[in-house]
């Protein structure tokens, strides 16, 4: 029997593309949520201060219990995630504007970025202090 000198690798694992698409889930249900019972700007503003909280806490479930891999990676992966679904999101809802111009996507995946990284690079370092 022959073996391929290539082998194919998944471009993402499947619990990195499941954390990433929940993270995301969950932001939109409370980016839907908050836009019903408040004005544009004050449910833009909360948004991108909760939504990456969301981000943090599924991440460092990730980062946690699966064999997670490196931050930087686990960050794009995330952030590209989400900026993806919320674009399509968007354009499923034409009817209106989901987030207010003042505050747009951008800032909220910025720092879903960052958040994810630091979870990511934090975790590691804190199970090698309780291990040794």
């Amino acid at each position: 029997m022959r073996t391929s000198a290539v082998q194919s690798h998944a471009i993402v694992s499947p619990a990195l593309a499941a954390h990433a698409l929940t993270a995301w889930a969950m932001s939109a249900v409370l980016l839907l949520v908050l836009d019903v019972f408040f004005h544009p700007w004050v449910a833009s503003a909360l948004f991108t201060l909760v939504a990456p909280g969301v981000s943090a806490l599924v991440a460092a479930r990730y980062f946690l219990h699966h064999g997670a891999d490196e931050a930087l990676t686990a960050a794009i992966w995330f952030t590209a995630t989400a900026l993806t679904l919320d674009l399509l999101l968007e354009r499923a809802l034409p009817r209106r504007e989901l987030v207010d111009p003042a505050f747009g996507f951008g800032l909220p995946l910025i720092l879903v970025f960052g958040v994810t990284g630091l979870v990511g690079e934090i975790l590691p370092l804190r199970r090698q202090h309780r291990s040794g």
